[in-house]
C-alpha cells in the first residue's frame, strides 16, 4: 500500500512540473529575442512556439507512458497481493472436508477473507451450513459475523435460514439477547426478526416466558404502505360522507355559537331592564342555543370517529352509540326548556343542562383524544413501514457495492418510533378502560383523569414522531449522497410484525359553562 501511495505521489509531482517547464522555456525565448529587430523577433517567436508545442507533446506522451507503466505495476502488485491473500485463506480452509471447503472457496475475496479469519471452531460450524446460508452470513460485517458464529450449532442453523435483512437486524443484538432470540423455534424466530430494531431489542431483554407470550400475540404481515396496517378499511363513499357530516356540523357549530352570543346579549338587556317576561323568553332561547351548540360539538367528534381508519369497527360503534345517547339526552332537556312556561321550569331545565355539560365536557374530551390517538397510530405505522423500506434501500445499495453507514441513525429512528408507539398504546389503554365503563360507573374525576393522562401521553408520542422525522431527514440525505438512484418512497412490499390487539374542538367548555350559569340565574 505504501508503494502504491508513493507511485501516485510521483505521478502528481511529474504533472506539477510540466507547466513550470513550459513557463521556463517561454521565458528564455522571450529574453533572447529582445535584442533583435522586429522581423527577426517574429521569426524567433514562431520558431519558439513550434518548439514549445513539440516539447509539450513529447512531455505529455512521456508522462502518460510513465503513468501507464506505474498503473500497470500497481495493478500487478495488487493482483499479486490478492492472490497471495487468497492462497493464505485457502490454506486455512484445509482443515475442512473437500465438500465443505468447496462451498466457501466460491466466495469473492472480501467475503472469503471474513470467513477464513474466523477461529477454527467457528469456521467449522459455518462450513457445515449450506452454500446459501454461508453466503448470507458472509455479507455481515466481521464484528456481527463473529457474534453470530459464536452461537451453538443448532441456533446458528436456525438463524442463518432467515432473510439477509432479518439476519442483519438480528446480528446487531448484543450477545446474551442474540442467544435468547436464537433459542426460539423457527416460527417465533421469524416473528422476532420481523420486528423493528428497538422493539426487537426490548423484547430480547425479557425472560423466556414473557418473550414467548408476547410473540404469540404477533403476526407477520406483508405490506406496501402504512395504510395496509389500518385497523379497518373505509370505502371512499363512506369516507366522503363522514367528512361531509363533519363540515356540516362544523358550520352549524359556528352558527350555533353566534346565535348563542346573540341570545346572551338579549338576555342581559332584558335583565338590565328588569323585564321578567322578556327575560324568561330570552333565557329559554339561550338554553336552546346552548343545547344546539353542544349537539353540534358532539356531531363533529362523531364524524371524526367515523372517518378514522385506525379506530376498529367495534370501538367506533361503541363511541358513536355513546355520543348518540348523549345527544338524545340533550334533546330531551331542550324539549323541556322549549315547553317551559314558568321561571322555575326554565331554571330546572338550565340546572339539568348544566349537570349534563359537567358530565359531558370530560366525555367529549375522551372521545376527542381517542381520535387523536388514532391519528398518532397512523403516523407510527408510517414509521414502522419506513424502517423496513430503509433496510430494503440499504440492501439494494449494498448489492451495487455501495456501503452507506447509517446504522446508528436507523437505530435512533427505530427507538423514536418505538417510543411513540409505546406512548400512544398507553393512551389508548387509558381511554379504552374508561370508555368500556358504563356511563353511570365512571366518575367525572375518572373520566377527567383519563383524558388528562391520554393528552399528556399523546403529546409525548407526537414529539417522538417529530424527532424520528428529523432523524429520517439525515438518513435520506446520506443515502441520496451515496446512491442518488435510491428511492425510499417506492412501493416495495416489506414484512412487518403486527400486534393483534386535528382533534375535535374542545373550546366548548367556557361557552357552555357560562351559558348554563347565565340561564340558571334568570
Amino acid at each position: 500500500m505504501k508503494k502504491i501511495i508513493s507511485l501516485a505521489m510521483i505521478a502528481i509531482f511529474v504533472f506539477s512540473l510540466i507547466p513550470l517547464a513550459f513557463a521556463e522555456e517561454g521565458s528564455d525565448s522571450a529574453t533572447s529575442g529582445s535584442n533583435m529587430d522586429s522581423r527577426t523577433d517574429v521569426t524567433v517567436k514562431e520558431e519558439t512556439s513550434d518548439d514549445t508545442t513539440e516539447v509539450k507533446t513529447e512531455t505529455r506522451i512521456r508522462v502518460r507512458e510513465e503513468i501507464k507503466d506505474d498503473v500497470m505495476e500497481i495493478k500487478t502488485e495488487m493482483r499479486a497481493k490478492a492472490e497471495e491473500r487468497r492462497d493464505a485463506n485457502l490454506e486455512k480452509l484445509k482443515i475442512l472436508r473437500t465438500e465443505q471447503r468447496a462451498k466457501i472457496e466460491t466466495l469473492n475475496a472480501e467475503r472469503l477473507d471474513k470467513i477464513a479469519n474466523l477461529s477454527r471452531d467457528r469456521l467449522q460450524k459455518i462450513a457445515e451450513l449450506d452454500k446459501r446460508q454461508i453466503e448470507k452470513l458472509s455479507e455481515l460485517n466481521i464484528k456481527n459475523l463473529e457474534k453470530i458464529a459464536e452461537l451453538k450449532k443448532e441456533r446458528l442453523e436456525r438463524v442463518s435460514k432467515l432473510s439477509e435483512e432479518m439476519l442483519e437486524r438480528l446480528s446487531e443484538l448484543e450477545k446474551t439477547r442474540l442467544e435468547k432470540i436464537s433459542d426460539l423455534n423457527e416460527t417465533d424466530l421469524e416473528k422476532a426478526a420481523a420486528l423493528g430494531r428497538a422493539k426487537l431489542k426490548a423484547l430480547a431483554g425479557k425472560d423466556a416466558a414473557k418473550l414467548k407470550a408476547e410473540l404469540k400475540a404477533i403476526k407477520v404481515v406483508k405490506v406496501k404502505n402504512a395504510e395496509d396496517l389500518d385497523r379497518r378499511e373505509i370505502s371512499s363513499a363512506r369516507l366522503a360522507q363522514a367528512r361531509e357530516k363533519f363540515d356540516k356540523a362544523d358550520d352549524e357549530f359556528d352558527e350555533a355559537k353566534e346565535k348563542l352570543e346573540d341570545a346572551r346579549q338579549k338576555l342581559k338587556e332584558a335583565k338590565d331592564k328588569k323585564d321578567e317576561k322578556a327575560s324568561l323568553e330570552h333565557a329559554k332561547n339561550y338554553l336552546l342555543r346552548t343545547a344546539d351548540a353542544l349537539i353540534k360539538h358532539l356531531e363533529k367528534i362523531k364524524a371524526k370517529v367515523q372517518e378514522s381508519e385506525n379506530i376498529a369497527d367495534d370501538r367506533e360503534a361503541k363511541i358513536v352509540a355513546d355520543i348518540d345517547a348523549q345527544i338524545a339526552e340533550i334533546n330531551a332537556i331542550k324539549a323541556d326548556a322549549q315547553a317551559a312556561t314558568t321561571k322555575e321550569q326554565v331554571k330546572e331545565a338550565a340546572k339539568n343542562l348544566r349537570e349534563k355539560w359537567n358530565r359531558l365536557k370530560h366525555l367529549a374530551r375522551l372521545y376527542a383524544e381517542r381520535v387523536v390517538s388514532a391519528r398518532v397510530e397512523g403516523l407510527v405505522n408510517r414509521g414502522i413501514v419506513l424502517e423496513k423500506k430503509l433496510d430494503n434501500v440499504l440492501a439494494k445499495a449494498k448489492e451495487k457495492g455501495i456501503e452507506i453507514d447509517v446504522s446508528a441513525e436507523v437505530s435512533q429512528f427505530s427507538e423514536k418510533i418505538a417510543a411513540a408507539k409505546d406512548k400512544y398504546t398507553q393512551a389508548q389503554a387509558k381511554l379504552s378502560a374508561v370508555l368500556d365503563l358504563k356511563a353511570g360507573n365512571a366518575t367525572n374525576e375518572e373520566v377527567k383523569a383519563a383524558a388528562d393522562e391520554a393528552n399528556k401521553l399523546l403529546k409525548e408520542a407526537r414529539d417522538a414522531v417529530k424527532e424520528a422525522h428529523d432523524i429520517l431527514k439525515t438518513i435520506v440525505k446520506k443515502i441520496k449522497e451515496a446512491d442518488p438512484a435510491a428511492d425510499i418512497s417506492a412501493e416495495t412490499e416489506v414484512e412487518v410484525a403486527q400486534e393483534t390487539t386535528a382533534s375535535a374542538d374542545t373550546t366548548m367548555t367556557a361557552t357552555t359553562e357560562s351559558g348554563t350559569e347565565a340561564a340558571a340565574s334568570t
